[in-house]
């Protein structure tokens, strides 16, 4: 059983392509309204890291996790969003423990496996 101390935080990124990018802004700014406080990453257009689409992050502390999984279910738009634990190990959080909103599509994991 593995325990849950060994998460720092979590995040959230939220992909978009060149169609969807207009409701990915417009869900970032709700995400700055709606989970106030919570340090958003820059709007990346194409692949980031493991990414395969276009992204934007949001970081979230271990004790507003509820609030923002609850936001992500119900204001995402349509958009995929991969929620993951920050555990230190990189591989296992995009992995193993990811949670999806919307389709999951393959991530690259090959930076990870170096």
């Amino acid at each position: 059983m593995q325990s849950t101390d060994i998460i720092q935080d979590w995040h959230a990124h939220v992909y978009f392509d060149a169609a969807t990018k207009a409701t990915a802004t417009a869900v970032r700014a709700d995400v700055e309204k709606g989970l106030t406080g919570l340090p958003l990453g820059r709007m990346h257009d194409g692949p980031v890291g493991p990414h395969p689409f276009g992204s934007f992050q949001v970081l979230i502390p271990n004790g507003r996790l509820a609030e923002a999984t609850a936001w992500f279910a119900l204001n995402r738009q349509g958009l995929t969003v991969l929620l993951h634990p920050n555990t230190a190990d990189d591989l296992k959080d995009h992995r193993d423990y990811p949670i999806w909103f919307g389709s999951a599509p393959k991530l690259n994991y090959e930076m990870f496996e170096k």
